[in-house]
């Protein structure tokens, strides 16, 4: 079925289209996931969370001015960034409360080891990828805050954060 018509679907049974979508989609953006998490159980959590997403949002479908299928892979991508960068952050909170909750030295010093390759891995990052990554990440600049203020284009800061979080994941896992 066209992506047109499943749109349309979407006002009078939200349910099928919302099946029929699944059904389109499901592989190309688990393969799209995969290739950015490298993790199956993440990218199924993923996929889950991005078909919920569009279930609790299924009104706003009809604003989708591109592609139904580029709206889904843009929308998989960010759903992607933003399960690494609550891994990231996993190892950086919760790992402290861990801590302050069991007292063990040895939990200590794993954690310890833990912030130390990933300030590792930062530092290690390129240049430009590095500035960008730390003022999204450290100061909670937006993107667009972040492509004024280095006076590059909102595109070079998504793939500086992208490429970022690829080197940190590999770097990170090893």
């Amino acid at each position: 079925m066209e992506d047109e018509r499943i749109l349309i679907l979407f006002r009078e049974d939200p349910k099928k289209a919302l099946s029929l979508l699944y059904d389109k989609y499901f592989d190309y953006l688990s393969r799209e996931i995969l290739y950015i998490l490298k993790n199956e159980e993440d990218t199924r959590d993923v996929i889950q969370d991005l078909f919920l997403t569009l279930w609790n949002n299924k009104d706003h479908l009809n604003n989708i001015n591109t592609s139904l299928k580029l709206y889904l892979r843009k929308a998989a991508y960010n759903k992607s960034l933003n399960k690494i960068k609550t891994k990231v952050q996993f190892f950086e909170v919760e790992d402290e409360e861990f801590i302050y909750e069991n007292g063990d030295q040895h939990t200590d010093m794993v954690v310890e080891e833990l912030n130390e390759r990933i300030k590792k891995a930062i530092d290690q990052l390129p240049f430009k990828c590095r500035t960008v990554f730390l003022l999204s990440r450290y100061d909670e600049k937006s993107y667009k805050e972040i492509a004024e203020s280095l006076e590059i284009s909102i595109k070079t800061v998504e793939n500086q954060i992208s490429k970022a979080l690829k080197i940190l994941r590999k770097k990170i896992d090893h």
